[in-house]
C-alpha cells in the first residue's frame, strides 16, 4: 500500500471512529432525556468493551451531556476531581477520557471521584458523617452484651 493510500485509509478510520463516539453521545443524550441517566456508565462500559474507539469520549462532554453543563464548569468539576486525588498524570483537563479515567485498576479513583462529584455537585447525594463521628469509635468495645 502507497503513502498516500495508507494515510487516506487511516485518516478514514479516524472519521468512522469519530461517527461512532458522536452515535453514542447521541444515544447519552437519549438516555438522559427519556429520564434514563442511571443507565449511561453501564452502556458506556458494556459497548467499550466492544469498541475501544468510545475510550476517547471526553469527560467533559458526557458531563455537558448527562448534566447539561457548560464546557467551563465541567472542566472545573475534572480539575477539583483531580486535586481531590492528587492525581499527577500529565493529561490536560479538557483531554481527560475515559480510557484515562479507566487506563488501570489504580487509575478507576479518577472516574469514581469524577462520577461522585457530578452527583455531589448535581445534589443527587451527599456525605453525611455518622452521628457522633469520630468520637463514637473510642468508646465502642465491640462486645454488645
Amino acid at each position: 500500500m502507497s503513502l498516500p493510500d495508507n494515510f487516506a485509509s487511516n485518516q478514514q478510520r479516524l472519521e468512522e471512529a469519530k461517527r461512532e463516539r458522536y452515535r453514542v453521545l447521541q444515544k447519552v443524550q437519549d438516555l438522559c432525556t427519556t429520564g434514563q441517566r442511571s443507565l449511561v456508565i453501564p452502556f458506556l462500559m458494556v459497548n467499550m468493551q466492544h469498541n475501544p474507539a468510545l475510550k476517547k469520549i471526553r469527560l467533559w462532554q458526557l458531563d455537558a451531556i448527562m448534566f447539561n453543563q457548560s464546557k467551563y464548569i465541567a472542566l472545573k468539576t475534572i480539575r477539583h476531581m483531580r486535586e481531590t486525588i492528587g492525581d499527577q498524570s500529565t493529561v490536560k483537563d479538557g483531554y481527560a477520557d475515559l480510557g484515562w479515567a479507566l487506563e488501570n485498576k489504580n487509575a478507576t479513583v479518577r472516574m469514581t471521584t469524577w462520577l461522585y462529584q457530578l452527583l455531589e455537585r448535581g445534589k443527587i447525594t451527599t456525605f453525611e458523617l455518622p452521628e457522633g463521628f469520630p468520637l463514637t469509635m473510642l468508646y465502642e468495645t465491640g462486645d454488645e452484651n
